[in-house]
């Protein structure tokens, strides 16, 4: 009981020191050439893991359980402000459980996967944002990817540093894990 307490408080209060130190306003510098960084946390049935920038994602697969309800959080941030952070996800395998807060977003893209998103303001521009929640996976047997981007504002001469990643999910009867490099 005391673990379980101990574990929702270190979770807020790491979701809020995210939210205070992402969502800062910034000024965007005239040259940016620093990429923004992003981190997705993912937690249930007895896993807790967070991927960022720096991992090299290709050599790793992510199973998850079926029909299990995970907990995330997902953000991504610059120093000079982000333009875009989205997350694409297969919609008839994964269901958010809770609702997508505004100013997050969330569209179908094609027949198969939707994209949840936050769109930053040039005229207003911030560090970053955070989006936390539940998801649920569906399905018996399958394979696809989760498509992290993350795009700053790039400062005034307007090239944007960009940072995406895919993770490659695999969701089954089996205990959720990681699997390669």
């Amino acid at each position: 009981m005391k673990k379980q307490i101990f574990t929702k408080l270190k979770r807020i209060f790491f979701a809020f020191f995210i939210m205070l130190f992402i969502s800062c306003e910034t000024d965007i510098p005239e040259t940016d050439t620093t990429a923004p960084t992003f981190s997705f946390n993912i937690s249930g049935d007895g896993f807790n893991w967070t991927f960022d920038q720096d991992d090299d994602l290709s050599g790793l697969l992510l199973k998850l359980r079926t029909n299990t309800e995970y907990r995330f959080i997902y953000s991504g941030s610059d120093a000079g402000g982000v333009e875009r952070i989205s997350w694409q996800y297969p919609h008839d395998f994964i269901e958010f459980s809770t609702d997508i807060p505004a100013p997050w977003e969330n569209a179908t893209v094609t027949p198969v996967s939707s994209i949840v998103y936050w769109e930053g303001d040039a005229a207003n521009p911030t560090t970053g944002n955070i989006l936390n929640g539940r998801l649920v996976t569906n399905g018996d047997v399958i394979g696809f990817a989760f498509y992290f981007f993350v795009r700053d504002f790039g400062g005034s001469d307007g090239l944007s540093n960009i940072t995406e990643k895919i993770l490659n999910i695999y969701i089954d009867e089996n205990d959720t894990e990681i699997i390669g490099s």
